[in-house]
């Protein structure tokens, strides 16, 4: 893991709790979901570094769409809610296949709705999403039902999957390594029934 991945990992371990018992900083928020960054200005202090991430000069705006994009819907996901609704706040970096990535989620999602085709179909619309703010419009939709079914997700990874999803070199990793997450549930529950 090279610096700047781990000052993301950094700045949202301490982020979250921050705002996470602050009903006014996640209504703020929330309102940014599907918009891009710097067109609400009021939730640029909640989402620019400060002096967590010192030298990303040249990523520097990829670096800001991820935290924003992760962010929001972390407070999206975070409304109503009495517990946190981020796993990875601590400062274990845990390997890609024993975290709750947001593949993952949405394939313990897929298991508990009844609803799976709708489950799919949104899960489907996130991997092709051709940018952050696409992406995030479509995310909303599973995190609304992740909520419902009180399953959490892995919000310091996740905006360094969405940091990554912005990198050409990258961008097919990330979707291929939420797809695994995704269908690791239905492995994980065949070996069961088979046992």
């Amino acid at each position: 893991m090279n610096q700047t991945e781990i000052d993301i990992l950094g700045f949202m371990r301490g982020r979250i709790p921050r705002i996470y018992s602050s009903k006014a900083a996640l209504a703020c928020l929330r309102r940014g979901i599907g918009k891009e960054i710097g067109m609400m200005p009021d939730l640029l202090g909640f989402v620019l570094p400060e002096h967590e991430i010192s030298s990303y000069c040249y990523q520097e705006e990829q670096i800001e769409k991820a935290l924003y994009t992760s962010l929001t819907l972390y407070a999206f996901h975070q409304q109503g809610m009495e517990r946190c609704m981020s796993d990875g706040l601590t400062d274990e970096n845990t390997a890609v296949s024993h975290r709750n990535s947001f593949g993952y989620a949405a394939g313990k999602l897929f298991q508990a709705s009844a609803n799976e085709a709708g489950v799919q179909r949104r899960f489907n619309q996130v991997l092709t999403a051709k940018d952050l703010t696409e992406l995030s419009v479509h995310a909303r939709g599973i995190i609304g039902l992740m909520k419902r079914y009180n399953i959490t997700l892995d919000y310091p990874h996740f905006a360094l999957d969405l940091y990554h999803f912005q990198q050409l070199d990258w961008h097919r990793r990330i979707v291929l390594n939420w797809g695994k997450d995704y269908y690791m549930k239905d492995v994980e529950s065949g070996k069961e029934e088979k046992e």
